[in-house]
């Protein structure tokens, strides 16, 4: 089994292409027009909390890693934000379409069944040019949600245009475009929960260390 040396600098190159990679996030409307990054998540926060004022729901489609996030951030954005989330990621019901109607109308047949107007559908995908992401998000469209695409590799990628709001992470790594959907999709679910950064461990314990009179958290 091949290891790094102690001093192999892998690690550290790793996460400052990570964070280099977030200087370079893009952004569009249902126009292809640009957007800023800021005004993109603050674009896709309104319309989560507009949307589930009127009791609309937050749908998540994506498959392989990117159902991973999807299935996540539906429970984060259910658990934490208290909005109605769900993804189609149940074993059952994707063989049973696979099975019945074809792999490319896995998220297509339950968002046409279980998606109303005004839902907010993300639709999740590194290549942005998987067929399954492409017909969800085209049905959603047909239906009158609301769709937000995250999507990598090549800039001309179809699901790119599929999206009220479309972000695009410029990689063509798979780890990094994964990461990197699963941060945009936290960023706005926490901006929403807190209007501000998450705390940082440094914070954190300096704020439980003024509820200790004169002695510090262990």
């Amino acid at each position: 089994m091949q290891t790094f040396p102690s001093q192999h600098p892998f690690a550290t190159d790793y996460f400052r292409q990570l964070g280099n990679l977030s200087e370079s996030f893009e952004a569009t409307d249902k126009k292809s027009q640009p957007l800023s990054f800021s005004e993109a998540i603050s674009q896709a926060a309104a319309l989560v909390s507009q949307q589930s004022q009127q009791q609309k729901k937050v749908i998540f489609i994506g498959n392989g890693g990117s159902a991973a996030v999807a299935s996540h951030q539906a429970i984060d954005y259910w658990r934490n934000g208290g909005f109605p989330a769900i993804a189609f990621n149940d074993g059952a019901l994707l063989t049973c379409i696979s099975n019945d109607f074809g792999y490319e109308q896995v998220f297509s047949k339950p968002i046409a069944t279980f998606a109303q107007a005004g839902d907010i559908v993300f639709a999740i995908s590194s290549s942005g040019n998987s067929a399954n992401i492409l017909a969800g998000a085209s049905q959603a469209n047909k239906m009158g949600c609301h769709v937000i695409t995250l999507s990598a590799f090549k800039p001309e990628n179809p699901l790119r245009q599929l999206g009220d709001i479309n972000f695009f992470v410029p990689t063509m790594a798979y780890g990094f475009a994964e990461i990197t959907h699963l941060c945009i999709c936290h960023c706005i679910l926490d901006g929403l929960m807190k209007g501000s950064l998450p705390e940082t461990e440094v914070e954190r314990v300096s704020d439980d260390s003024k509820l200790f009179s004169g002695s510090q958290p262990t």
